[in-house]
C-alpha cells in the first residue's frame, strides 16, 4: 500500500501518545521541510518525596496516562509531576497514588456534631418566717416551699452531614475489535516521511486536501482538539488491542470525544494545520505509552 518513501525534513518528537494519554509538553514538535525545529526539550526535573498529608490523591486505573488525569482533576501534567516527585510524565504505574495538587475542594472534612447543652433544676428552697415582735409569743416558724424552675428540655443534638463523596463513573465498554489482523490505512497515498525518519513517532503521508481520513479499527474517541502543538487539528482513538493510533494537521474533525468508531467510519478530512507546509496526514501508532513503526502493522 505504501510507496517509497523518501528523506523529507524530520519532525520533531511529538508528546507521548498512550493508552488514554496525551503528548507530554516537552517532547520536541513535528516539523516540516520549511518549518525549523522546536526549541530543546526542557531540563529534567528533580524527584521528590511527594507528601499524601491534607492532599486529595487519585489510583491510577488500567489505560489512564498523568495526560489524562490531569485532564480529569482541571490541574496541569507539569504539576503533578512536581508535587508526585515524577522522573518522566511516562514513570506511572497502575495502582500507583498521585497527589492532586491545587484541589483541596476534593479533601473530605468531617464535621464534629454539637454537643447539647443541658440546664440543672434548682433544688427546692425553705424559707423561715421572720421573728415575732419583743413580749409576744413567737408563732411556729412557717415553711414556704419554693417552686423550682421548670427545667427545659433539651435542645435536639444536631446530625453531622457528612461531606460528599466523590464516585468514579464506571468506564464505558470499549468496542471490541473488527477481527482483522492488522489496521487498515486512514488515507491512501505516498509516504513522505518514514518512522525513523520521524525520529520514531509516525508517518507524514502525502495527501490532497480535503481527502476524507478514516479510522484504523474499531475503538473509542479519547482527544478531539488543536491543544497540542505542532500537531494542529488532533483526533485519538483508543483501540481493545492496546494501541492509540493518532490522526493530526487535519482539516475538519467530524467525530466528538467519547464517541465510538468502527474500522473504516469517517473521523475528518486532510488539512495543513499545526507545524506543516502542505497538506499531509501525521499518523501514529501507540502501544500503551511505545510508538511503534505503524506500517508493519497496516493491511497491505
Amino acid at each position: 500500500m505504501p510507496a517509497m518513501q523518501t528523506s523529507a525534513s524530520v519532525p520533531s518528537m511529538p508528546p507521548a501518545v498512550a493508552l488514554g494519554s496525551l503528548p507530554s509538553s516537552n517532547a520536541a514538535l513535528p516539523v516540516n521541510n520549511s518549518v525549523p525545529s522546536a526549541a530543546p526539550a526542557a531540563a529534567p526535573m528533580v524527584a521528590s518525596a511527594p507528601s499524601t498529608a491534607g492532599a486529595y490523591t487519585h489510583t491510577i486505573a488500567g489505560g489512564e496516562s498523568l495526560y489524562t488525569i490531569a485532564r480529569r482533576y482541571e490541574v496541569t501534567t507539569q504539576a503533578l509531576v512536581q508535587a508526585n516527585g515524577l522522573s518522566s510524565p511516562d514513570k506511572i504505574v497502575v495502582g500507583q497514588s498521585l497527589i492532586i495538587p491545587g484541589r483541596p475542594d476534593l479533601v473530605r472534612t468531617p464535621q464534629t456534631a454539637a454537643q447539647p447543652t443541658v440546664q440543672l433544676a434548682s433544688a427546692t428552697q425553705t424559707l423561715g418566717a421572720a421573728p415575732a415582735p419583743l413580749g409576744r409569743p413567737q408563732a411556729a416558724p412557717q415553711q414556704v416551699a419554693v417552686t423550682p424552675a421548670a427545667t427545659p428540655a433539651p435542645a435536639a443534638a444536631p446530625v453531622a452531614t457528612p461531606a460528599p463523596t466523590q464516585v468514579a463513573t464506571a468506564p464505558a465498554a470499549e468496542p471490541v475489535a473488527s477481527g482483522n489482523d492488522k489496521f487498515r490505512w486512514p488515507v491512501s497515498g505516498r509516504v513522505i516521511t518514514d518512522f525513523a525518519a520521524s525520529r520514531g513517532t509516525g508517518i507524514n503521508i502525502d495527501v490532497p486536501e480535503g481527502s476524507t481520513v478514516k479510522a484504523a479499527e474499531n475503538g473509542t474517541v479519547i482527544y478531539v482538539g488543536s491543544g497540542v502543538e505542532g500537531y494542529g487539528n488532533l483526533i485519538l482513538i483508543r483501540h481493545a488491542n492496546g494501541y492509540v493510533s493518532a490522526y493530526a494537521h487535519l482539516n475538519g474533525m467530524s467525530v466528538a470525544k467519547g464517541a465510538a468508531v468502527s474500522r473504516g467510519d469517517s473521523i475528518g478530512t486532510v488539512g495543513m494545520s499545526g507545524s506543516v507546509s502542505k497538506p499531509q496526514l501525521h499518523f501514529e501508532l501507540r502501544k500503551g505509552a511505545t510508538p511503534v513503526d505503524p506500517v508493519p502493522l497496516l493491511a497491505s
